[in-house]
């Protein structure tokens, strides 16, 4: 399997599921923190990749790159930093999204609250 192809199943499906299925809350405003993000996975990621590609820790397979290379690293390996990020962004907005607006349910006045403290018999202390 092909790097490009790989990203295509793996990355870009379910990031185009993501993008079909929050469309409704989708921002460019909510999404511009991601930009930032962004910029911080190329920042620090890059230069590892790079010198761990130049001493021989890990490479990649001509026949299975597109061969168009910065640096070290082929084109693949950018487009998977931000991809990545983008995937796990979006999931992680829309999951965060929903518990920051989640409402709390008000407590009738037949319910009376479960008090989750006791005290623990010596039986449950003990074997």
């Amino acid at each position: 399997m092909t790097y490009a192809r790989f990203l295509g199943i793996f990355v870009v499906l379910p990031i185009l599921f993501l993008l079909v299925r929050y469309r409704r809350t989708l921002s460019w405003r909510g999404l511009a923190p991601m930009a930032m993000l962004l910029v911080v996975v190329y920042a620090a990621t890059s230069p590892w990749d790079n010198m761990a590609v130049k001493w021989g820790l890990w490479g990649f397979d001509p026949e299975r790159i597109w061969g168009v290379k910065l640096g070290y690293l082929p084109l693949e390996e950018y487009l998977f930093f931000g991809l990545q990020t983008l995937l796990v962004g979006l999931w992680a907005r829309d999951r965060l999204e929903r518990v920051l607006t989640k409402k709390p349910q008000a407590v009738s006045r037949e319910q009376k609250p479960v008090r989750a403290e006791r005290t623990l018999g010596p039986r449950e202390v003990s074997p």
